[in-house]
């Protein structure tokens, strides 16, 4: 979607129906980008109740039993065995369903429930999954794990050895993305599923958007006028190139920013990113992907901060409407449009 088709849309059926802002314990929020699961002592319902979340998209990490610290970066140690991602990948969906059947949560994988959801104001979760390493190379596999309920796919993460593209922290193997990486996108397309970039070189993210027929997002990280390399410490390699980030927001897309203590070292310094990254791309092309439980250090240790970030980024003389689709509508906007089908 171009962006003069995007903002015809946008004004013909409004960013973000059925949210409301400015009420306290009405849920209203959304997260781009979480591992609640990691906590599940917390409990999924009490995480996102404590700060009036409405959809949280829930990420399943196949790769994060061979992930480790390396220096000054996550990496991998040693090459899946065969069958391992695909496992891992399946048991973890398994217990985040057990969880939000046993705490009544409804998992949004078709506009029907998501509609539902925002009528409702019940808190529903958006099963995704970081990093495509669970497909082992079978296209196939998508088919099922799409009619599993799994809605947002973010194409990599950590591991380097799926074949599907380049990743931000590794030195680059395939110019970009791969044939079977090209073809990953397209099905995602098919099979109305949010294809998410991030942990992508930014040479990958600009060839997802030569394949991709929908708006794409980078669900976590931040925006970067330099352009980042492999040779980066974490944060830094894992950013958008500016030039891309405006790229993903032409075509309709949205770049999550994370609360991450060593890029915004508290609230404020967020807000203030938050704010230029708008500035840059548009308000309707920016959202928030918290990362929770999965950053060392965070400037939003729980969803209460998402209301303190709300009245930050009101005093920056941000309008209600543009901090609306920030703290959630934008996400929806281009979930809806990969669901449809």
């Amino acid at each position: 979607m171009k962006r003069r088709q995007f903002l015809a849309a946008a004004g013909a059926v409004g960013l973000c129906p059925g949210l409301s802002f400015g009420q306290a314990g009405i849920a209203r929020y959304s997260d781009m980008h979480a591992h609640l699961g990691f906590k599940p002592e917390q409990g999924l319902r009490a995480q996102m109740e404590k700060g009036g979340m409405l959809l949280v998209a829930e990420k399943i990490t196949p790769d994060g039993p061979l992930i480790q610290r390396l220096k000054n970066k996550l990496g991998i140690t040693r090459e899946a065995r065969p069958g391992e991602m695909r496992r891992n990948y399946e048991l973890a969906l398994e217990r985040r369903k057990a969880r939000m059947r046993q705490e009544n949560i409804a998992a949004i994988s078709s506009l029907p429930a998501l509609d539902n959801a925002l009528a409702e104001r019940a808190p529903g979760i958006i099963l995704a999954a970081e990093g495509a390493d669970f497909l082992e190379g079978d296209l196939r596999y998508l088919d099922k794990v799409r009619a599993d309920g799994l809605v947002h796919l973010q194409l990599v993460h950590y591991y380097g050895l799926s074949g599907i593209g380049d990743i931000s922290t590794e030195s680059p193997q395939h110019k970009g993305l791969s044939a079977f990486g090209r073809d990953l996108v397209r099905a995602c397309n098919r099979l109305g599923m949010l294809v998410d970039v991030a942990h992508c070189s930014n040479q990958a993210m600009e060839q997802v958007l030569e394949f991709a027929a929908r708006p794409v997002v980078y669900s976590h990280g931040h925006v970067s006028a330099g352009l980042p390399s492999h040779e980066h410490n974490g944060s830094v390699a894992r950013a958008v190139h500016l030039p891309v980030a405006r790229k993903i927001a032409e075509r309709g897309g949205v770049i999550g920013l994370w609360p991450d203590w060593y890029t915004y070292a508290n609230l404020a310094l967020l807000a203030d990113g938050i704010a230029r990254t708008a500035e840059q791309l548009g308000a309707a092309h920016v959202g928030i992907g918290s990362d929770m439980h999965g950053l060392v250090r965070t400037v939003m240790p729980t969803y209460a901060e998402f209301a303190a970030l709300e009245g930050e980024l009101s005093r920056r003389g941000m309008r209600a409407p543009e901090i609306e689709g920030i703290l959630g509508g934008n996400y929806l906007r281009v979930l809806r449009e990969a669901m449809k089908t």
